[in-house]
Formats: C-alpha cells, structure tokens, sequence
C-alpha cells in the first residue's frame, strides 16, 4: 500500500463524533483504503470509531522503508479494510512482503527443502560473472546446459566456491517451472532420517526425495557413514533415481576416488569396497563429473 499520512489526534476521543467524521472524511489513508477496496464512502459516517481504530492500526505502516523496518506485530502484515454490510478488517501481506512471497513461491514445489534463506531465490542469471575467471565460467556454462537438458551434474571442488549456489540456482529454476524437486543437505538429511528410523516420517521423506524429479543432494560425503544409511537409503534411492531417468544433482567437497574410500568404510571401522563401488558407479552413470576450485565466492555472489 502506498505511503500515506495519518492526520488523526491522539486526543480525538474527546471530540464529538460529529467532529470525528468530518476528520475522518479528509484523512488521505482513509480515502485511499475506501476506493481501494470498493467501500461506499457512507460507512465514515456508520462507523467512525471503527474507522479510528483502524487507522490507529495502520499508523506503523505510515512512512514505511521497507521489511527491515517493519513495526507491524507481524512483520510485513498490515490489517486490510473489508465490508460485506459490516465493516472488519483482514490481516493482509503489504506490497514488500508480497514481493518476498512471490520471489519465494516456487518454493511450494520443492517436497523437501535444506536450503537457507538466501539461496531459496539465487538464479543463474543473477550470477556476477564480471570478476570471474575462465574456468568459473566454464563450469557455470555446463551447469546451465545441463540444467536445461536435464542431466545430472557432481560437482567436486574447495569450499566456498560456489557449488551449492549453482545447486540451488538450477533446483529453484525447475521449481519456478512447476516441477516438484528437492534439495537435502546430506549430512543433515542422514542424521534426520536416522531420528526418524522406523517411523512413517523417515520413509516419507525418503520417498519424496525418490520421486522428486530434480533433487540435489548438497555436500555428499561430510557425512558419517553407517551400513545403514549407505546401503538400505543411498543406494535404493541413487538406484530408483536412475532405473526412471531423475534428474540428481551432487555437490561435494571431494571427488569421486575420495568419495569412494570414504563409502568403504563405516564409522564403526567396517570396511565394504563393493558396497561402495556400486554406489560410485550409479553415480558415474546418472551424472557429469566437474570440478570447481579458485576463490571463496560465498561473500561475492
């Protein structure tokens, strides 16, 4: 709602309401809300207090700079006017938390959700690539083709450079293209899981991420692995994913040979180099190996 001013005194309760109206009939937020939500202009007369109250209300949001100064009990919600014969009012989103909401709302198509807050918006085509070098440039060419064609990408390299970003950037692109997808930090999503060992909540999320029809698994491999979480949850979903031609995506700190020696052994010291290999080569099979290395881009992207 545009910013308007409140010209009401605080001492207004001890003016007649006669005196109340006719302040009422030339207050600029009053006559803005009326038009605004087709209300005849009569109710300042059949309701003059309630529009007071209203007004009252309202007054946080007058010279408002935006969500950061929000005065509202609940931030970026103001009380909007409505009238069916009564006059009441309607908790409604101000015009920047609708701007939050509508750059957030393909997160309703993702089924399960790890990423934080800035990255539930970041897009390839917001990317800063002035600064870069030829090689970043290259990578976040791959990344774009193949998020457009669909195929899978394990993405290896130094932390902070960049990889759950362009993650996040292709899961957020196919959410806003109406598919339904995932984005599970591994290490948080085996902890959670184990919790939910035996529950219907562990197979629910367990299924979500095996028909999710993009789904990034970010940071593979910082995760403690157990026989468990490796071979009856990693493998039967890497396997579904790939027998019905999903789309997945990984992002890790390591690379493949790594990772391999990291899934033979379990943090009980049990050693298994097939279990691990059949996930090694599932992985080779669903995607592209890149790698991206170089600056900290955490701050600058």
């Amino acid at each position: 709602m545009q910013k308007l001013d409140i010209n009401i005194s605080d001492n207004v309760n001890n003016e007649t309401t006669d005196k109340l109206i006719q302040a009422l009939k030339k207050n600029s937020a009053i006559s803005y809300v009326l038009k605004k939500n087709e209300i005849p202009s009569d109710v300042i007369e059949k309701f003059p207090w309630r529009l007071r109250e209203w007004l009252i209300s309202f007054k946080p949001c007058q010279n408002c700079e935006g969500l950061h100064a929000c005065k509202q009990k609940t931030k970026g919600y103001f009380n909007n006017l409505t009238y069916d014969g009564l006059l009441d009012w309607v908790i409604t989103p101000c015009h920047y938390q609708r701007e939050v909401l509508n750059a957030t709302k393909h997160m309703e198509n993702y089924l399960v959700s790890d990423l934080g807050v800035k990255n539930q918006t970041v897009s390839f085509k917001n990317i800063n690539v002035e600064n870069e070098d030829d090689d970043y440039l290259l990578v976040l060419e791959e990344a774009m083709q193949a998020s457009d064609n669909h195929k899978g990408l394990y993405i290896y390299g130094t932390m902070g450079s960049g990889k759950t970003y362009l993650a996040a950037c292709a899961c957020n692109e196919h959410a806003k293209n109406g598919e339904k997808v995932a984005f599970v930090h591994y290490p948080s999503f085996c902890k959670r899981i184990a919790e939910l060992h035996r529950t219907d909540e562990d197979k629910d999320e367990f299924n979500r991420l095996r028909r999710a029809k993009f789904l990034v698994i970010d940071d593979i491999g910082a995760e403690s692995v157990t026989a468990w979480n490796r071979d009856s949850i990693l493998f039967p979903l890497l396997e579904h994913r790939y027998e019905n031609g999903l789309t997945t995506w990984f992002t890790s700190n390591i690379d493949l040979d790594m990772l391999d020696t990291h899934f033979q052994y379990t943090s009980k010291g049990d050693a298994d180099e097939n279990k691990s290999a059949r996930i090694i080569e599932r992985i080779k099979h669903m995607t592209k190996v890149i790698a991206l290395t170089g600056k900290d881009r955490r701050i600058s992207l």
